[in-house]
């Protein structure tokens, strides 16, 4: 296939690294710095405006199958793309920062004549509010009515101590990771269950729900956001669905009073987010969950950390820098999500040139395979840190389990790590 990708920012950058070995791609860039760190890839390099449709030109787009805007522009994006149409590229996907360009956080068939139309700032809403609503639920729309959640054991959870095998599990439930001082376990009937652990469970939303139930995780009813950006405007919007007492503080009036002539039951606090006094003025010890979306990494990490030491349930913060993502999470926060990293995964899932459909911590992902085998799971020779969760066969879904047979056909759905993802592949063929 070959695919022009407009910018070579860390989003372009990594699409390209992951997508050059098997397909042929240009890159439309006029940074210099870039330029030199993409030349580094198997990818040819074009320089200059990817809206001119001189350079567009210039970089094969007449006979190219899909066109990726994703400069830091969103006319120059917006522009490109409908280029690229006109001159009869196969498929455009393009991001954008401004929401106003945007109907919904992704958008498919767009109007102007866009394939997709990814906004970042509008998919991290979306992924905050869900992490609220469905606490720990971590992104894998594939499932239909089966969720992916990660539930965090207390140190008084009266599973602390215990195996797995003593826990009574609804049936159609499983534990399928288990994260563990920057570890990932794949747990076994004897594994036992830790305080901090924290839990990857697959399974149906009511099934999830007992579960919570007999870890002892408390019910989210208070949030607070800090920052009345696109981001945090977007959460609250989502998150009133809901029915929960939502505050929101911004220390810009201005945006303040955008917040509050857009929001219908979010309370509104003109101030800083990082002023202590402020924080207990609001009763920030009562928030089961405190959201940092401003637009500084610094300052999220702040609000996140003193949130937490004035007794605030969780914390979940933006992170812009990709390499803070996993420093933010060792250090206290408990979820740091990145724009630049949800619009890398949605790229790649809608363009199916990966195996991959759903990522969890680092180092894990959810790969999709069909399997060639009829073999009952524990039959199969799986590498290390390996688990099928769930098998699709026809229209049914369901969890599988040690006895569960396998047939040709099954779709299935696996834990494992990247390194592992062909060799897996190879497993399910034999």
């Amino acid at each position: 296939m070959k695919i022009i990708i407009a910018g070579a920012g860390e989003v372009g950058y990594n699409i390209a690294k992951n997508l050059a070995d098997k397909h042929d791609i240009t890159i439309i860039e006029s940074d210099e710095k870039k330029i030199s760190e993409i030349e580094k890839l198997n990818v040819s390099v074009v320089r200059g405006n990817a809206a001119n449709v001189k350079v567009l030109k210039r970089a094969g787009v007449e006979n190219a199958d899909l066109l990726i805007a994703v400069t830091g522009n969103d006319e120059v994006n917006l522009l490109a793309g409908l280029a690229a149409k006109k001159l009869g590229v196969g498929m455009v996907i393009v991001r954008v920062g401004n929401p106003e360009y945007a109907n919904k956080p992704v958008e498919k068939n767009h109007p102007m004549g866009y394939d997709v139309l990814i906004c970042p700032q509008l998919v991290l809403a979306s992924e905050f509010a869900k992490l609220v609503t469905i606490p720990g639920s971590i992104e894998f729309s594939e499932l239909g009515e089966l969720e992916l959640v990660e539930i965090a054991v207390r140190e008084d959870s009266q599973v602390v101590s215990k195996k797995i095998k003593e826990i009574k599990l609804p049936r159609d439930v499983i534990i399928a990771a288990i994260y563990r001082d920057d570890r990932i376990i794949v747990p076994r009937g004897d594994t036992v269950i830790k305080a901090n652990d924290k839990l990857a469970v697959l399974g149906r939303r009511d099934s999830i729900k007992v579960l919570r139930e007999v870890i002892g995780e408390p019910v989210i009813k208070n949030v607070i956001i800090a920052g009345a950006g696109t981001v945090g405007i977007y959460t609250a919007k989502l998150l009133e669905r809901a029915n929960l007492n939502i505050k929101l503080i911004e220390k810009d009036e201005k945006r303040a009073e955008k917040a509050l002539n857009q929001l219908k039951r979010t309370k509104v606090v003109i101030g800083d987010a990082t002023d202590i006094d402020l924080l207990r003025e609001e009763e920030v010890e009562k928030a089961d969950v405190v959201i940092a979306t401003t637009e500084s990494d610094e300052k999220n990490l702040l609000i996140a950390l003193l949130s937490k030491s004035l007794g605030a349930g969780k914390a979940f913060v933006r992170v812009e820098k990709k390499d803070y993502v996993r420093i933010f999470e060792q250090v206290g926060v408990d979820a740091a999500l990145s724009p630049r990293k949800s619009t890398y995964l949605e790229v790649m899932r809608i363009l199916q040139l990966t195996k991959a459909v759903g990522e969890m911590k680092e180092g894990i992902v959810v790969i999709e395979v069909e399997c060639n085998v009829n073999k009952k799971v524990s039959q199969i020779k799986l590498p290390e840190n390996t688990i099928i969760a769930v098998v699709k066969r026809n229209r049914e879904m369901f969890v599988a389990r040690g006895d569960t047979e396998l047939r040709k056909g099954d779709i299935l759905y696996v834990l494992t790590t990247w390194d592992k993802v062909d060799e897996v592949e190879k497993r399910l063929k034999e």
